[in-house]
């Protein structure tokens, strides 16, 4: 791919400007505590810490698998509780735009290292503008803001992959795009990024990384829970009745939506995904197809284990749908579907079950809005309930993610550990990610 061509598909950039679209925005709980921006004042100094603070009002950004936008948080830290108590004061997703998107879906294969440091520039400059808007949304000013949490946008995740170059230690890598300096510079606010690497050094998977906020947030003394992301790749987070940090197990299931939406772009169906999940509702799945998909060697790993979408989405599935234009696009989208909830539920039945009890299923990410999946993964984890998680915490579930990178960002300034090193397999505890500091 050369330089010019991504160049001119990418969107001109304009500070002015906004993202292409809100996708969707999340309106306060109602009779919610949300703290008063007068009540938050600036970062107090953490105690025995010269150089650690403790931030009170943090902006989480993320950008997942599916690659088609950034999902923008701003959150409110109470910092006399132990651990901190979290308040979601705002949330709103803003889309890529389409040109953006494919050049990103494109990239792991594609992209040339000159195209690689565009993108990262490009998207952070994305990023910053996130924050701003969603500031420009709540009426408040960089000045109140004390970090910034960026996730960035992954273009590969290659946790104990065997180089090429023959044999030798298995190299712990990844790659998030989304330049923490531009996103410092354009909004004035100290910055932090690149959260997987410490724990990559350290051995670990570098995911998952929400098992510290899925803890914080739905830890019960009484009650079994796993809490479930479906996002392009879906996650479980196991959290024992009374669980301490250390029982917590949690680990990739195999794919989220991410085929599910490369199915909808391949055979040209309405906007690039099945909306609802309408379209497999009214399908029914291939046990030919099914068979083959659960044959991958992944779902057979234990954990820790973590997943890069071209574990599933790569030549094999290409030539899979290619195998599939005689059957209809209700069928194809049903049995993707079924594979999805099949992995979840035989996941969660393999590995979780075996170790604590389940007796919730709190569901989050995009995949909460996929009845098709809903249904089945209703059935799948009997006599467990599936729940959407944000009843269960004022957290929507689609914020989720990013609401755990201003955690993280957090924690990181606050000289904190935020890994579970028995979700991520890391030798131990580490602080994570890159500070950047603010204008």
């Amino acid at each position: 791919m050369n330089l010019k061509p991504i160049i001119r598909e990418f969107p001109t950039f304009h500070k002015e400007e906004g993202l292409l679209e809100t996708k969707r925005q999340w309106i306060p709980c109602e009779g919610g505590n949300t703290p008063s921006r007068e009540a938050s004042g600036a970062p107090s100094y953490h105690r025995g810490m010269s150089h650690a603070i403790e931030p009170n009002l943090v902006i989480g950004l993320s950008s997942g698998t599916s690659m088609d936008g950034i999902d923008a948080a701003l959150v409110q830290l109470d910092h006399s509780a132990v651990p901190p108590a979290i308040e979601l004061i705002a949330f709103e997703t803003y889309a890529y735009a389409r040109s953006l998107s494919e050049a990103l879906r494109a990239a792991p294969k594609k992209a040339l290292p000159a195209d690689l440091s565009v993108m990262d520039v490009m998207v952070g400059e994305e990023f910053a503008r996130a924050a701003l808007k969603l500031l420009e949304t709540v009426g408040m000013a960089t000045s109140e803001i004390a970090a910034i949490g960026s996730h960035g946008q992954t273009i590969v995740h290659l946790p104990g992959r065997i180089p090429d170059a023959g044999p030798g230690p298995s190299i712990h890598a990844s790659l998030q795009i989304g330049q923490p300096a531009v996103i410092a510079e354009r909004t004035g606010i100290t910055t932090v990024a690149d959260f997987r690497a410490r724990d990559l050094a350290s051995g670990g998977q570098g995911a998952p990384l929400v098992p510290l906020l899925d803890h914080r947030l739905y830890a019960d003394p009484t009650i079994g829970r796993v809490a479930l992301n479906v996002g392009g790749i879906a996650n479980v987070t196991g959290l024992p009745p009374s669980s301490d940090l250390s029982d917590v197990l949690a680990f990739d299931t195999g794919p989220g939506n991410v085929l599910l939406d490369a199915a909808a772009r391949y055979r040209g169906i309405g906007a690039g995904c099945d909306v609802d999940g309408e379209l497999a509702i009214s399908g029914q799945p291939q046990e030919e197809i099914l068979d083959e998909l659960l044959a991958n060697p992944f779902f057979k790993r234990k954990p820790p284990k973590s997943a890069d979408t071209t574990d599933f989405l790569n030549d094999r599935i290409t030539a899979l749908f290619d195998r599939s234009e005689s059957i209809s696009d209700a069928d194809l989208l049903s049995t993707l579907t079924e594979f999805t909830a099949c992995t979840v539920a035989k996941a969660i039945a393999r590995f979780l079950a075996v170790r604590q009890p389940v007796d919730e299923v709190l569901i989050s990410g995009g995949g909460v809005y996929n009845h098709a999946l809903r249904g089945r993964l209703s059935e799948l984890v009997l006599p467990a309930q599936l729940r959407d998680a944000g009843d269960v915490a004022c957290v929507p579930g689609d914020a989720k993610e990013a609401v755990a990178f201003a955690v993280l960002a957090a924690e990181t300034l606050a000289g904190r550990p935020g890994n579970v090193p028995t979700a991520t397999g890391a030798s131990g505890p580490r602080v994570l990610g890159t500070i950047v500091p603010g204008v």
